[in-house]
């Protein structure tokens, strides 16, 4: 008798179930993307208790007839790809056939649709129909999921709390939202509205229903192109930042998508513009040739793999990058305890609720109008204009003299401005570093009197395998005996007397087996280096020295932040002092 059997449809489903359906922010994810699917441009999401007791998903899509809805429970039945072809061509966000009949087994699902005709529904349990008939329904469909895992505990078990489930959904809604703006959105729980959209062109009107208007008046537009890919989208100034990186939304072809490497790249292109640990909040959308993606990694269709991956994050990180370049990110210090015009326009109306509301979304739809005019005037001008800048990054600073010998006090017309002398030093010396180990001919110059390492015999060993590796940073070195190496070339960049200090630093990095590039272990060089050997607190300058600093700090790419993001200079603004002071009210 055969060892081997096939597998009966409930278990089947049951097992595919465990990859599909993990929570109820999944199952959310299964039913919406069927609903975008079906053409539809107002989805309503109603939650009873987080959906831990009912999910319900309504659209007013093309709906289906009663033959199609109970197809649509069966494992494998799809009408989104017909083909082999059409897995390379997908236009859909789902095409697996496995969505429905996962959540069928581990619900009690009820499906009532509408294709024109006439309404009609069925129920289901553990995948079987146990009732069905005609229903009044206007043209659309309406799935309902009630009482999910009841026949799974387990899983049911290490689901988290209700909030904590429900910010799961709540996260997904926002960036489904995003990737399509042109559709109307609701999510309540508990009769209890938590998200609305309207149908706009703009994903800058869904970002305004997701952050504060604080945020978005400081997000920026960004866009490029290659003969691959065209990205655009917008991101916060990096003083407004996360502690995680949730709030790194990445589109492609209007599909939600989880991708590392596009993220890293995001990352590293704000890696000099954050403190560590904090994350951007960047909406990026990638519009590309379907032949170019393979969405079919992971059942739940959220990881994806990039054909021409390289040129995509390239063109990712040189794109944020000159953007944030572009910027005056300068800080302003203000009284926070002073009244902006909406909290005042609120504080008079506190009797008016209506009112309250009124006042906040007029403004921001007054900013969102202006913003959105600037996009579409912006995009109209040739992608190879050449505009020349019009302000220089850090005003023409007048030195007034240096507090606590470590912070120098300047000003430009009535600002005041106070300079970390360390971070500014530090961001100056940083970019040269780099700028010197990224060339690729570097000046380099013989030692006189070779200087000789001592390692330990592995090392020796280790560091003979990687001696072109060295070489690009203009250091040659030589072997010595088993335990000891010699240093006989360093770049022209080296300080004298620092010989052996820059060549044991870099060597530390270059020993260390991770699987970084060379880029990786420039960047960390160059900030290492730079804290190490830039002006320090509480050290006394003099004033020329201070000058060459100013002057210095102007010409860096981004002379606002230390190379691990804290900020080189603060600004103060006469009407702010004089606020403080309580000259003016």
């Amino acid at each position: 008798m055969a060892k081997i059997v096939k597998l009966d449809n409930q278990l089947s489903n049951l097992i595919a179930a465990g990859e599909v359906v993990v929570n109820m922010a999944s199952v959310v994810k299964e039913l919406v993307e069927n609903s975008i699917d079906a053409k539809s441009t107002i989805i309503k999401i109603d939650l009873m208790e987080s959906g831990l007791e009912e999910i319900k998903v309504t659209d007013n899509g093309h709906g289906m007839d009663q033959e199609d809805i109970k197809l649509s429970v069966e494992r494998h039945a799809t009408s989104k790809i017909k083909t082999s072809n059409d897995l390379f061509h997908l236009s859909s966000l789902g095409f697996r056939g496995e969505a429905l009949p996962s959540i069928a087994s581990v619900s009690h699902l009820e499906i009532a649709s509408n294709n024109g005709d006439v309404g009609y529904y069925c129920l289901f349990k553990n995948g079987e129909i146990i009732n069905e008939g005609l229903k009044p329904i206007n043209q659309g469909t309406v799935i309902s999921v009630k009482y999910l895992f009841y026949n799974t505990p387990a899983r049911l078990k290490h689901l988290k709390g209700p909030n904590i489930e429900l910010s799961y959904i709540t996260e997904y809604i926002n960036k489904i939202a995003l990737s399509h703006p042109g559709i109307a959105f609701t999510l309540s729980n508990n009769q209890k509205q938590l998200f609305s959209t309207t149908k706009s062109d703009s994903p800058l009107r869904v970002l305004s229903n997701i952050y504060s208007l604080e945020i978005i008046k400081n997000m920026v537009y960004f866009q490029n192109e290659n003969q691959y890919f065209h990205i655009d989208g917008y991101l916060a100034k990096p003083l407004f930042n996360r502690s995680n990186r949730n709030h790194i939304t990445v589109i492609a072809n209007k599909r939600m998508i989880k991708n590392n490497e596009i993220i890293s790249s995001v990352i590293e292109a704000f890696k000099t513009y954050l403190p560590i640990k904090k994350y951007p909040i960047v909406y990026l959308n990638i519009t590309l040739d379907p032949l170019l993606i393979d969405v079919n990694v992971h059942p739940q269709k959220l990881e994806v793999k990039f054909t021409e991956s390289r040129m995509l994050n390239s063109l990712i990180k040189n794109t944020i990058l000159n953007s944030l370049r572009d910027l005056l990110l300068i800080p302003e210090m203000k009284e926070t305890n002073e009244p902006s015009f909406i909290q005042e326009e609120i504080k008079l109306s506190t009797s008016d609720p209506e009112f309250k509301s009124k006042v906040i979304k007029e403004d921001l739809a007054k900013f969102l109008y202006n913003k959105i005019d600037q996009k579409i005037e912006a995009t109209k001008e040739p992608l190879n204009k050449v505009v020349e800048p019009v302000v220089s990054k850090i005003p023409k600073l007048e030195y007034i003299g240096q507090y606590v010998g470590t912070y120098l006090l300047a000003q430009e017309n009535n600002d005041l401005y106070i300079i970390d002398q360390h971070a500014a030093a530090e961001r100056v010396r940083y970019e040269n570093y780099y700028q010197f180990m990224s060339n690729k001919e570097v000046n380099t110059y013989e030692l006189l009197i070779p200087i000789t390492l001592d390692l330990s015999n592995s090392e020796v060993i280790n560091l003979q395998g990687k001696f072109n590796l060295v070489n690009k940073f203009g250091i040659k070195l030589k072997n010595n005996t088993n335990q000891t190496i010699d240093i006989t070339h360093v770049p022209s960049w080296f300080y004298k007397g620092y010989e052996r200090v820059y060549t044991e630093e870099i060597l530390k990095y270059v020993l260390e087996d991770k699987d970084v590039s060379l880029g990786d272990i420039i960047d960390d060089l160059a900030k290492s280096l730079s804290c190490k050997h830039s002006i320090k607190a509480n050290k006394y300058i003099n004033k020329n020295e201070v000058q060459k600093l100013f002057y210095d700090l102007e010409q860096c790419d981004n002379p606002y932040m230390c190379p691990h993001g804290r900020p080189t200079i603060i600004k103060f603004t006469l009407p702010e002092i004089e606020k403080m002071f309580k000259r003016v009210m």
